[in-house]
């Protein structure tokens, strides 16, 4: 069951690299028109790519940090509603 789920997010992962790849490359491509040179601008995107294959191989470490950080940012959001939600509770039943 694991390896599905890995196998999964690996492919999702995949196909978000190849998402970005494509991005820098449009984006590599309008930017040709300026004065940059065509070499420069490939070796660009070549750098971007690779970033791109390095991170797609951390695929899982990526996420599990994502979600870490969210279920975190959900926590603090979560405590300080129900904080406010109880003292405004509490302040209405002492008047």
């Amino acid at each position: 069951m694991m390896q599905g789920w890995s196998r999964t997010v690996t492919r999702a992962a995949s196909a978000a690299a190849a998402l970005c790849l494509g991005i820098g490359i449009a984006v590599a491509t309008a930017a040709a028109g300026t004065d940059e040179s065509p070499v420069g601008t490939a070796t660009d995107v070549t750098d971007k790519a690779i970033t791109t294959v390095e991170l797609e191989g951390q695929a899982l470490v990526l996420v599990g940090g994502g979600l870490l950080i969210g279920l975190g940012f959900g926590i603090v959001v979560a405590s300080g509603l129900t904080y406010w939600y109880k003292n405004k509770q509490i302040g209405g039943k002492l008047r």
